[in-house]
């Protein structure tokens, strides 16, 4: 593993990283699935905005950026690891990958936390595109 770790593409990682994060926003918090996401959550705008004045903006998106470029890594890893001939076969195994991996463990989790089907399914769909989409152009580019 450790020859795969460095032989991967860096430059590749942070542009891919850099799309997942764009999607995410887009999903989580703009026009895809905002404004249900965060009636879901309840919250509301002025909630949101006192959360993010109390937490700091910078510090926030710095926190999500750099999971995001910690998941892509990993995400590079295995598709270096296992092969991926061109991008539909990236997407497919970014899908099989957000899907059985974070996806079913935030389903695992939401059972416990009695969080709305609607909920789930927003949560799921993000991590599987963002995984599918990465997993893409990664796969295009290996």
């Amino acid at each position: 593993m450790r020859e795969i770790i460095t032989h991967l593409n860096y430059v590749h990682v942070l542009v891919v990283t850099i799309a997942g994060f764009i999607l995410s926003c887009l999903w989580l918090h703009g026009p895809l699935f905002g404004q249900p996401w965060r009636a879901e959550m309840k919250f509301t705008k002025e909630s949101m905005e006192a959360a993010m004045r109390a937490q700091g903006l910078a510090k926030v998106f710095i926190q999500g950026f750099t999971l995001t470029l910690l998941s892509t890594f990993g995400l590079a890893a295995l598709i270096a690891a296992h092969g991926s001939p061109n991008w539909k076969h990236g997407a497919a195994l970014g899908l099989f990958i957000g899907l059985f991996g974070p996806g079913v463990r935030l389903l695992n989790g939401a059972c416990w936390e009695n969080k709305s089907v609607k909920l789930q399914a927003i949560n799921l769909g993000h991590e599987v595109a963002v995984y599918a989409l990465q997993g893409a152009m990664l796969g295009a580019w290996h």
